[in-house]
């Protein structure tokens, strides 16, 4: 290996030496783009992970990996490419070394960073992917790493950490928890940077041995799709610092040259050896620098420690300083506003943070400065970049300068250009005193006053731009077929290029998504925020539920004269019955929205049309044909020749005859036939929602009977399930009693997850039923149950025809009924009861969801739910008896079919009175925790039920063991104070006869362990 290194230090000696002179050049000449080489670059459109995997792939030897959102796919990547050969059984992706990059997973986080700093001290090049609480579990090794000067590149997808709860999305927090480590930081604004960062910081660390933490924004970089230049594999080796590669690996342990690290060092020398590693730090920022330029005359991209963007003519009086991908919002908002008197500054190398390399770009003429940070430090002065840039300006004596500093995006909210303008309408008051500062934007903080209001919106992109939002039912499709839709153009049209982001709640299917794209004749595409509201070319709604009264407004983001597309079953109504079935089903804020701005209209049946070649179920490729139809951002004609050339390549190993329907399918979901344009009628101007409708729509709150749930309801979790929580004000929480992340129980029953993705729930056919519970008992989310009722609780139903009762088995149910009821609009669909039922024919059939519901389905549900509970008459410990007690977990957020939560129910029916769940992050905590969504509830009669709370993905063992603990010990103490009562109760007679209390207190202590429902 040592031999083999050394031979690829030689080789490249000229390539070294070629550089070295250019860098003598550039000493000598300003215009560095005379000494750019110009070549064209291969480019590809993918996403921020994908980036950053194809670089540190080609430059590393080994990779340790954990499964962390939103890194993961990085690592998964990588895994993948270095398992693939190709027809001849060898190696179809290999780093410079013509070797796959060795991938192991780990069994955690930490396990991941022992490893990777095991794998540098034995002289390999290494590298891992993670974020969040993974990256927190890191820092240990991070300051040992740092401290033995291992060169190596840590990349991070930035992700909020757990405080008042778990959030799986963007920000800066955890990243910021590095600081103090000794890695260097750097971080990517675009997913092009992504892919250049990983090689830059691969370079620097290993010409600097300071490791590099590479850091780029959460989701928002990580996962978005835009188009970038591959750096090639010649260009690789001619930027990579040979020498230093060989010096990494001439460190290594080894017995043929012995030595210790790692030793416990004594007062008297440990704080020299500490200060021995400054120059290496200092050294960072020109060595980071160097990296940059050789990058630059390489491939064309120049960057800059410090990014300076003005577009005025004069000299700027303010600047707004940010980093990763809020430096591209505030920039093409200036560009767009073309102001004279703001500048912007972007932050590429945090870490080691240079106040010369600052306000050597801060102009002179800079009196005032806005600081961004994507990080909340409570306690502190001020957020990181607030600090930094403070005291640059103190250290280079420019202490005249007025700095605000300001917190956005946290949790990925997103940072758009509207509210840069209020950032700099806010730094640009007069009075200094007037300024807000500290400041929040992106929320409406009515309780500290931090809030920036937002004016009218502001949108820098060219009219040449298309935008497009798509609505979808997770696992339908929707978002892979946008992925595709983005790969097409890319792969296919090389003067175009696509930005797309998906937007989703945390459920792994089942919930909603969101797809922002943008289409332009251009080759890059920089604006990193959500599509704002009135601004989309095209809207699709895929799930017809979306568009129905007190759902989603689907139109927000329709411009005037913009195109909306619903895939509904009314396409397929006789054309006569079409108008009056869309106004009787769509929110007339959709019907208003239409003709006010006269948005043209198509709806098509996608499901039906799929059912009818065989393929039901699968409505991507029709609602992706019908987008390419309807849009126009490339020609009908080409889009579904390529379209025809991706069905091929993706299905071919299914069959000719799968291939051909598709292709079939793709002819017919564009004829005029299928995909059919309505004619908004004026009066739809004039719509408005009914009393009578509203009451329906609302009758689940109107139920509600304890008030704190129902302001709960009306005032966070609707707002929520109507992707209108951004609007909440902070005092409204607090009104709730949401401080420090608290959240009332049971109240999944209002989310209502209609329609599941099958169309179809369960029907009862009393005849075959022999009572055995074991569909109840399978069911993952609580919607089928049995109630024991009487005669003329069963005749009093809303709707008598469907309550369908029998007569209870059982001698103990004696003069009772027996029901089985489904909750259609919590269904998903799953078939599992239908699977687990023992008898033939089956007692369980699946039949249309609409159909139960035109039936007073969910009526009779209601109904059923308000009886009284009757599992008292039956032995709860057995299966049967286990499913006539009340669940206190039910209406997940789990997929359909879960296999984890029938476990989870059938506890809480056997215990869920007493129960304190600690529960791991994973799963469970989405289906269980995902705010405002909480399964877990309350027994009606004693008002007592599962207290759940979550700590972290890697203590909940020690987290429940102190939860167990603690009780025992407050357990013991309050038996010591019974014991103590009973006593004294003895020494007072004149209390009178307390022989029946004390009897009870003894009864008590000496069942108190038991494990049963008598203590």
């Amino acid at each position: 290996m040592e031999q083999t290194n050394i031979i690829q230090q030689q080789k490249h000696n000229t390539n070294e030496e070629k550089k070295d002179s250019m860098d003598e050049c550039i000493m000598n000449n300003d215009d560095l783009d005379q000494l750019i080489i110009k070549k064209v670059a291969e480019t590809v459109v993918v996403d921020g992970n994908w980036a950053v995997a194809h670089a540190s792939y080609r430059m590393n030897d080994v990779a340790y990996i954990f499964p962390i959102t939103p890194s993961s796919t990085m690592g998964e990547i990588a895994d993948e490419w270095s398992s693939t050969e190709d027809a001849n059984g060898k190696k179809k992706y290999v780093n410079l070394w013509d070797q796959e990059l060795k991938v192991v997973e780990m069994q955690s986080e930490g396990g991941a960073a022992g490893a990777l700093h095991g794998a540098l001290v034995s002289g390999s090049l290494a590298t891992t992917y993670t974020a969040s609480q993974g990256l927190l579990l890191f820092i240990p090794n991070l300051y040992k790493i740092a401290g033995e000067l291992l060169p190596t590149v840590i990349h991070v997808a930035a992700r909020a950490l757990a405080g008042q709860a778990l959030s799986i999305y963007g920000d800066h927090s955890d990243v910021m928890l590095a600081r103090s480590t000794g890695v260097a930081m750097v971080s990517s604004f675009t997913v092009q940077e992504a892919h250049d960062m990983a090689i830059i910081s691969q370079i620097a660390t290993l010409s600097s041995s300071v490791p590099f933490l590479h850091f780029m924004d959460g989701f928002r970089t990580s996962h978005e799709i835009n188009r970038i230049q591959l750096v090639g594999n010649e260009d690789l080796r001619e930027m990579m610092p040979w020498e230093k590669v060989e010096e990494h690996r001439q460190r290594a342990l080894s017995p043929m040259h012995p030595c210790q690290r790692g030793t416990a060092q004594s007062p008297d020398v440990f704080m020299q050896l500490v200060e021995s590693s400054n120059k290496h730090y200092q050294a960072v920022n020109s060595i980071f620098e160097k990296a940059l330029l050789d990058f630059a005359l390489i491939t064309g991209r120049k960057y800059t420690p410090f990014e300076y963007h003005y577009f005025g003519s004069t000299m700027p009086s303010i600047a707004i300083v940010t980093m990763g991908s809020s430096v591209e919002v505030v920039k093409e908002t200036l560009k767009y506003l073309q102001s004279e008197e703001v500048c912007a500054i972007g932050i590429r190398l945090f870490r080691p943070w240079s106040p010369s390399g600052f306000c050597s770009v801060l102009p002179p003429s800079v009196l005032r400065v806005a600081t961004l940070d994507r990080t909340k430090e409570s306690g502190s002065q001020g957020e990181p970049i607030y600090m930094d840039v403070c005291a640059s300006l103190i250290s280079c004596k420019r202490g005249g300068v007025y700095v605000a500093g300001g917190r956005y995006g946290l949790g990925s909210k997103d940072f758009t250009p509207t509210m840069v303008t209020a950032v700099i309408q806010n730094i640009m008051i007069k009075n200094e005193e007037k300024i807000q500062h500290p400041f929040t934007v992106g929320i409406n903080d009515d309780v500290t006053h931090l809030s920036l209001p937002l004016g009218k919106i502001v949108n820098p992109l060219n009219d040449d731009v298309t935008e497009c939002v798509f609505y979808g039912f997770g696992g339908d499709g929707t978002v892979g077929a946008n992925k595709e839709s983005a790969k097409i153009i890319g792969d296919y049209r090389q003067d175009m290029c696509v930005q797309a982001y998906f937007e989703y709640d945390a459920k792994k299917s089942s919930g909603y998504t969101l797809s922002h794209m943008r289409f332009a004749h251009a080759q890059t595409l920089s604006a990193p925020y959500k599509i704002q509201d009135m601004q989309a070319d095209f809207i699709a709604c895929h799930n017809e539920s979306y568009a129905e009264a007190n759902k989603f407004d689907v139109l927000r983001y329709a411009k005037s004269g913009g195109i909306f597309f619903l895939n509904t079953k009314i396409a397929s109504l006789p054309p006569e019955k079409r108008l009056r079935a869309l106004e009787e089903n769509l929110s007339p804020s959709i019907l208003k929205t239409l003709a006010l701005r006269k948005v043209k209209f198509y709806i098509t049946d996608a499901g039906s049309l799929a059912k009818a070649y065989g393929l039901k179920g699968k409505i991507n490729m029709i609602c992706m044909a019908a987008f390419f139809r309807l849009s126009g951002v490339i020609p009908f004609d080409e889009a579904i020749l390529l379209l025809k050339s991706s069905i091929k390549k993706t299905y071919s190993y299914r069959g000719e005859d799968v291939v051909r329907k598709n292709h079939e399918l793709l002819d017919a979901a564009c004829s005029e036939e299928r995909l059919i344009a309505v004619d908004v009628p004026s009066r739809w101007k004039r719509a408005h929602l009914t009393e009578k409708r509203r009451a329906y729509l609302n009758r689940h709150i109107a139920l509600i009977d304890d008030a704190k749930t129902k302001k709960f309801v009306q005032e966070i979790a609707e707002p929520v399930s109507h992707l209108e929580g951004d609007s909440i004000p902070v005092s409204l929480f607090l009104q709730n009693a949401m401080l420090g992340g608290n959240m009332i129980t049971g109240t999944s029953k209002f989310e209502k997850r209609r329609p599941n993705s099958s169309g179809l729930v369960p029907k009862w056919n009393e005849n075959s039923c022999t009572q055995c519970n074991q569909c109840v008992a399978v069911c993952p989310h609580a919607v089928i149950r049995p109630f024991i009722v009487t005669r003329d609780e069963a005749d009093g139903a809303p709707h008598p025809n469907m309550f369908t009762s029998v007569k209870a088995l059982g001698s103990e149910l004696a003069g009772k009924r027996y029901t089985l009821q489904i909750s259609p609009l919590d269904c998903t669909g799953c078939n599992a009861c239908v699977e687990a039922c023992p008898e033939s024919p089956k007692a369980l059939q699946m039949q249309d969801v609409e159909d139960v519901l035109a039936g007073g389905g969910d009526e009779n549900w209601d109904y059923a739910v308000s009886l009284p509970e009757r599992g008292d008459l039956v032995d709860k410990y057995s299966l049967k008896g286990s499913q006539f007690q009340t669940p206190l977990m039910e209406f997940s957020g789990a997929c359909s079919g879960c296999g984890e939560t029938p476990y989870f129910k059938m506890i809480t029916q056997l215990f869920g009175e007493r129960m304190i769940i600690a529960n791991a992050t994973g799963c469970s905590t989405i289906w269980g925790g995902s705010f405002p969504s909480n399964p877990y509830t309350i027994s009606k009669k004693s008002g007592r039920g599962p207290a759940w709370a979550n700590s972290l993905f890697e203590d909940n063992a020690e987290y429940g063991f102190g939860m167990f603990s603690s009780m025992k010990h407050r357990r013991e103490r309050l038996a010591a104070n019974v014991r103590d009562l009973v006593r004294e109760v003895g020494v007072y007679s004149n209390l009178g006869d307390l022989s029946e209390l004390v009897s009870f207190l003894d009864e008590w202590l000496e069942i108190r362990n038991e494990k049963s429902d008598r203590c």
